[in-house]
């Protein structure tokens, strides 16, 4: 695993993605040409790692899947040791462009963190049940005073900081989505969010199937409980 200087990293998580990553790491190398390109191949069995390195990625390999929040954690962790002071986490399927990256490291000159929002922008189709879902994290993210409107978004950047935390400790409860942005915001770390346009999975999520449907139900109860707290820090 090679190291890197370079200020920006933009970190990967990827689980069977061998048909859309190398082409996702190929245009962020396009746009952020001297930025470290780092992806976590999550115990992939079709060759992820290979075609990510072969696109000029730097690959971080589980041998087993560990999930989503780990997978960003231990890619958080390599661009910390890399001495990134900005870090870009993406999707490998091509919902992200690439293309928008420079709009969130852009408001990250004023702010701790950076959402790419889907629903500032175009129009973005997903099933009525998801979009509820996402309505209701809306409602207490701002409930507790962050007023983004894609608390789920997956794609963000970040100052070090941040990510270096998330590298040593991980994610609470291992969600990355709305309660962990609630404990960011009540312990006083800024966000803010800027119009992406996101495209459909050209690949099978690593949320997809029933598997995702009890994932977003951890979302929702642990966004819940986040809000309802009182006093005290999230950890």
């Amino acid at each position: 695993m090679t190291s890197t200087t370079s200020t920006v990293a933009v970190v990967i998580p990827a689980l069977n993605e061998a048909k859309t990553v190398g082409g996702v790491v190929r245009r962020v190398r396009e746009v952020l040409p001297d930025a470290a390109v780092i992806v976590v191949d999550d115990g992939s069995s079709d060759g992820t790692g290979a075609v990510a390195q072969a696109a000029g990625a730097q690959v971080v390999t589980h041998g087993a899947p560990g999930g989503y929040s780990t997978a960003l954690q231990d890619g958080f962790a390599a661009a910390i040791a890399g001495g990134a002071g900005q870090v870009v986490q993406l999707d490998a399927d091509g919902q992200h462009r690439p293309e928008d990256i420079p709009l969130l490291l852009a408001e990250l000159g004023h702010v701790d963190m950076v959402i790419g929002s889907r629903f500032t922008g175009a129009s973005y189709d997903m099933s009525p049940a998801r979009r509820a879902g996402i309505a209701l994290c809306q409602v207490m993210v701002r409930a507790c005073g962050l007023r983004v409107s894609d608390p789920t978004s997956g794609l963000r950047a970040m100052r070090a900081p941040i990510a270096a935390e998330v590298a040593e400790h991980g994610f609470p409860d291992g969600l990355t989505e709305s309660s962990y942005l609630i404990g960011l915001t009540r312990r006083g770390v800024s966000i803010s969010e800027v119009p992406v346009t996101m495209h459909a999975s050209a690949s099978e999520s690593m949320h997809d199937g029933f598997g995702g449907v009890l994932h977003f139900g951890r979302i929702v109860r642990a966004s819940a409980r986040a809000a309802l707290r009182r006093g005290g820090h999230d950890s």
